[in-house]
């Protein structure tokens, strides 16, 4: 499964969704105060027949706001645009809650871009007392007064299985965009019969769903639903307004039903793939262990210029040619594609600021390094690993990049260990190795992402924390590797992410940012790092770490931290190819 943001056409802004699975479209809409996420069970069950494809509603998760006092039908045209923008063709549109409203009312107005529509949970034509509560309620989220107890004791019984549900659905919505949330409650409480009167125009098999104790979303409003469609049928499963959570068993047999109804006078269509996510691509080159150079030449007037690029590979040896490719964007293009030549500096794991320096916007690059003319005439920085200074023998466009193809004219080496990057992350076998042969007193965690997700734990003290353990005589990878098999998920191992003193508790930590498989933890959930998540974290040290990985996460740039629990260095790397 991977996460995915999509722009849209105005004024919607962009749509965020978790695409997973292959075959006919299944498109999930969640509820007010929810996100993509909700739909995991179904998610994992689903996608193994069908494509996935679980959106993010306007103002929550990573999809854009609406403009406020938007209206259901305002939330409807937004999903005909992201319907279009995705070009699935018809679809299979299932909504729970407020995604129900959604659901109902494109179903309504859109029938040629439906196979089928699920309605969980939804809720149609209130009763006047029902009506005037849930406006009360609008009105009160929309002055900040937002009271999340009330709605969980609603929506939850006592059984453990409800409880848990509880803990996780507390959890999205304390993280929910308040204005997102009063939006979407607001268009909520108006639209319950905004669409009625069209109800019996929808011909697609519509299921209306709900739960036998669920007060607000009535069996009676399922039937309902199903007796005015041409095509309805209702189901009523134990359980309160989350069903899809607490007995998701259930509710995926009863999709499995209705997905396998026959579809009369759909026309079908070529499917188009599924667009590329550039930051998933991005992510997915990045699993490739590269080294991390500078490349460096002149201008005109002998000014010199260099960039941080880590697509650096050898060509030839007969004749002895290396590549390197360069943005389009770089402000540098022009000069660098008609130079005489270049260096290729393979920096050595020592030389981290280096790179960062050459990553960077500055006015002069060379001002904080030691550096000489080579032999061809380009800059060579001191203390690298190798260098080759080359004449320019071709260059090829390529896409967003040009490719710089230069012939060795000259080249040198020595003992020091290069640097390499992969996965968001510098890799320094042999510094690494030196820190925790030393490490006394040493602690290991586990920073493990998954779709911009990351996997926390109770600490113990009301609040979250990473996976962590004191290391044993075994070795840090070794306790890494426990961990990792007590969250109960496959993850690679990773690299470490950062090193610091926690000078308090007299230890050394290392954390290990690790990306894990599908599935579900035995331990924590995975979260996504918003600042009420982030109050959450006990540990101020922690924290920090965090707050810069969600940063970094999502810009696609990430660094290694090394000092104490309060203070320290970030030295960092641009991925992509190159900039300049």
């Amino acid at each position: 499964m991977i996460s995915t943001t999509l722009p849209l056409s105005d004024p919607f802004g962009s749509l965020s969704y978790r695409d997973a699975g292959s075959g006919e479209a299944l498109v999930l809409i969640h509820g007010v105060g929810m996100q993509s996420a909700a739909w995991a069970p179904q998610i994992e069950a689903l996608s193994k027949t069908h494509r996935v494809l679980s959106l993010d509603m306007p103002g929550h998760g990573g999809s854009s706001a609406l403009a406020e006092g938007a209206d259901l039908p305002t939330y409807v045209a937004w999903l005909h645009a992201a319907l279009g923008a995705l070009n699935l063709g018809p679809v299979n549109l299932a909504g729970h809650s407020m995604g129900a409203l959604i659901a109902g009312g494109f179903a309504c107005t859109h029938p040629q871009m439906l196979r089928r529509v699920a309605l969980i949970n939804g809720v149609f034509r209130r009763s006047d007392p029902a009506r005037s509560a849930v406006l009360a309620r609008a009105g009160e989220i929309k002055a900040g007064r937002v009271d999340l107890e009330t709605p969980l004791s609603r929506w939850f019984g006592d059984s453990p299985a409800e409880q848990q549900a509880r803990t996780q659905v507390a959890r999205w919505l304390s993280q929910v965009d308040l204005t997102g949330y009063a939006t979407a409650y607001g268009a909520f409480a108006r639209g319950d019969a905004t669409y009625a009167k069209a109800w019996p125009q929808i011909a697609c098999p519509l299921l209306a769903l709900t739960g036998d104790a669920d007060p607000n979303s009535t069996p009676a409003m399922a039937r309902a639903m199903a007796d005015l469609a041409q095509n309805g049928t209702a189901e009523i499963l134990p359980g309160r307004h989350m069903v899809n959570l607490t007995d998701p068993d259930a509710v995926t047999k009863s999709l499995n039903r209705w997905l396998r109804r026959p579809t009369p006078n759909i026309k079908e269509t070529p499917m188009a793939p599924a667009p590329l996510d550039p930051r998933a691509l991005r992510d997915a080159f990045g699993t490739f262990l590269t080294g991390v150079t500078v490349v460096t030449s002149h201008d005109d007037t002998g000014t010199p210029l260099g960039f941080t690029a880590n697509s650096f590979a050898s060509v030839s040896l007969d004749p002895p040619l290396v590549l390197v490719c360069l943005a389009n964007s770089s402000r540098n293009f022009e000069t660098l594609t008609q130079a005489a030549g270049f260096a290729v500096n393979i920096l050595a794991e020592d030389q981290k600021d280096i790179s960062n320096t050459f990553a960077r916007p500055a006015e002069d690059r060379f001002a904080a390094v030691d550096w000489q003319i080579g032999p061809q005439g380009s800059p060579i920085l001191a203390g690298v690993s190798a260098w080759f200074d080359c004449s320019m023998h071709k260059t090829v466009e390529a896409g967003d990049h040009v490719i710089l193809i230069g012939q060795v004219e000259a080249f040198d080496t020595s003992t020091a260990p290069g640097l390499g990057y992969a996965r968001g992350a510098y890799v320094t076998p042999a510094a690494e190795a030196e820190a925790l042969a030393h490490g006394a007193n040493l602690v290991v965690s586990a920073l493990i992402e998954r779709a911009g997700e990351v996997l926390l734990i109770d600490d113990g003290f009301g609040g979250l924390t990473l996976p962590q353990k004191p290391v044993g005589r075994a070795g840090a990878s070794v306790a890494l590797s426990e961990l990792i098999t007590s969250c109960g998920i496959e993850a690679d191992p990773g690299f470490i992410y950062s090193v610091f003193e926690d000078a308090a508790r007299e230890h050394q930590h290392i954390s290990f940012l690790c990306q894990a498989g599908e599935g579900t933890p035995k331990q924590g959930c995975f979260t996504a790092l918003t600042a009420s998540t982030m109050m959450e974290i006990t540990d101020p040290a922690l924290r920090i770490m965090l707050e810069r990985f969600a940063s970094e996460s999502r810009m696609g740039n990430y660094g290694v931290f090394y000092g104490t629990q309060t203070s320290g260095n970030i030295r960092k790397i641009v991925s992509g190819s190159a900039t300049a």
